[in-house]
């Protein structure tokens, strides 16, 4: 893009212009230029200059920098571009970050003012406060996203948001709010439990998530198809997500006593990170779920036309892609398709994840555990057995994680008193007298009390190569307590 050159002429009357120009491609050899004059004032031409050059550059499509604030910018933006292309979970996520954080920090601007030390001054503030690493790299994003959209309809001359940094060298002014992962002592799940005990609404969805580790939308989009009792196995097909839908209308708010803020609903879609996977279950949680299940094929009899039933839209089967798929709509509107909840009440209506709150806040003010939520089930569930001695490949794979990194960042933070138990057992038992182990010769034994005991385990051990067919000579050395000396044999 070359230069736009501007220059001032004399009119007429006596008075000045000015007339911006810049060069053209050329033509059979000679340099062209493309002017127009007349303009007042210099900064008039060099402005008429860059849209006329614009328009040039993108054969004829007009530039005009843009004079609406970015706030009106950024709903537009969600509007015609967001709500095509992503999915309802990644547009709540953006429309959230969008209302907390930038709006209120620069929603006022002009779009066509802000510039790349407004944005990199906004980041930079974000992270002294305080905030995540991860709020800030997202918010971070959304400002590049959506000012690539506003260059590439032409609101923009050019892209502010270049090259900006999150300033992780520095040391923050304010201690980082990341949420900790939580893990829920077993004295507390014994409280849990105690408040919501069997029969209760929360009972089932706490004991899914305390026993497998599932995900809070994975939870509740369990049916019993799911659930094979022969091979002690659960299935993780699909997850329950809310569509929040369109703000309802006064005529709406008023038929319904304005009860409900929005019109939306649940839909199913594909697990996240797509992480379709069967997994097993212990013997105390397939017997609670044998129990419900046996317990609501006796409430379908007793209720009979006066249950709730539930039916998706489309058959509740997706495929293991990258698909794209239309959000499956879960309604008490009648199809082909019926779910059978396994989260569902005596009556059979739905216990949504919505029931999450209502409990959660129980047990921060009544159990006096203000850390809990239900994604803490899924972490407890994953450090229980990362104390029992699961391999982290394993863990990885029950709770359904993108990359084994993800796994071993997480439950290594956790240092429980099991985990430090269990590690001074291993440490004691590894350097005790009793554990030591001499290698020789490319092979492996004991050390022993004696002498005569060595000897027989040697010979023993010989006999069991001989029989093999893989005996070789070789020698071993024990240290003789009472000569205080090593002995080959």
């Amino acid at each position: 893009m070359t230069d736009i050159m501007i220059d001032k002429r004399t009119n007429k009357d006596g008075t000045f212009s000015y007339r911006y120009r810049f060069e053209v491609a050329s033509v059979d050899g000679k340099r062209k230029w493309k002017s127009k004059s007349g303009f007042a004032t210099k900064r008039e031409a060099r402005e008429a200059g860059k849209i006329a050059q614009q328009a040039y550059e993108h054969v004829g499509q007009v530039v005009e920098p843009s004079d609406m604030s970015y706030a009106d910018f950024l709903d537009m933006w969600l509007e015609k571009d967001c709500k095509l292309t992503c999915k309802s979970s990644t547009l709540v996520g953006y429309e959230k970050k969008i209302r907390l954080y930038i709006k209120p920090e620069i929603g006022s601007y002009k779009l066509k003012t802000i510039t790349k030390d407004t944005l990199q001054d906004f980041i930079t503030k974000m992270y002294d406060e305080g905030y995540s690493i991860n709020t800030v790299n997202s918010v971070k994003g959304l400002l590049t996203k959506s000012f690539t959209y506003a260059l590439d309809r032409h609101y923009i001359v050019s892209t502010p948001a270049i090259n900006l940094v999150v300033p992780t060298k520095k040391q923050p002014k304010k201690a980082t709010r990341s949420k900790k992962h939580v893990y829920i002592p077993q004295d507390v799940m014994q409280k849990i439990f105690e408040r919501f005990p069997e029969g209760s609404s929360a009972y089932i969805p706490i004991m899914i998530g305390y026993h497998t580790g599932l995900r809070l939308g994975e939870i509740y989009g369990l049916v019993w198809e799911d659930i094979d009792f022969k091979n002690k196995t659960l299935s993780v097909n699909r997850q329950v997500q809310w569509e929040a839908g369109e703000a309802r209308s006064e005529e709406e708010k008023k038929r319904t006593n304005g009860t409900s803020k929005s019109n939306g609903y649940w839909y199913f879609s594909k697990p996240k990170y797509n992480s379709f996977r069967t997994i097993e279950l212990d013997d105390v949680i397939l017997e609670a779920l044998k129990k419900e299940h046996d317990k609501q094929l006796k409430a379908r009899e007793y209720f009979d036309e006066y249950y709730n039933h539930y039916y998706s839209e489309n058959e509740m089967t997706y495929a293991k892609t990258d698909d794209i798929l239309p959000m499956n709509k879960v309604s008490q509107e009648k199809s082909p398709y019926e779910v059978d909840f396994i989260c569902r009440r005596e009556d059979g209506s739905y216990i949504s994840a919505r029931t999450t709150q209502h409990t959660s806040s129980i047990i921060h003010k009544q159990l006096h555990f203000p850390q809990y939520d239900t994604h803490s089930l899924r972490h407890t569930h994953g450090t229980i057995l990362y104390e029992n001695g699961a391999s982290f490949m394993y863990i990885k794979e029950r709770l359904g994680h993108k990359n084994l990194q993800t796994t071993i960042e997480i439950y290594t933070n956790h240092y429980t008193d099991t985990i430090n138990k269990n590690g001074n057992i291993v440490l004691n038992n590894a350097f005790s007298k009793e554990n030591v182990w001499y290698r020789q010769g490319g092979n492996v034994i004991d050390s022993f009390d004696s002498l005569e005991d060595a000897t027989y385990v040697l010979n023993e051990h010989e006999e069991a190569d001989k029989i093999d067919g893989i005996y070789e000579e070789n020698f071993y050395e024990i240290f003789d307590s009472s000569k205080d000396e090593i002995v080959v044999i």
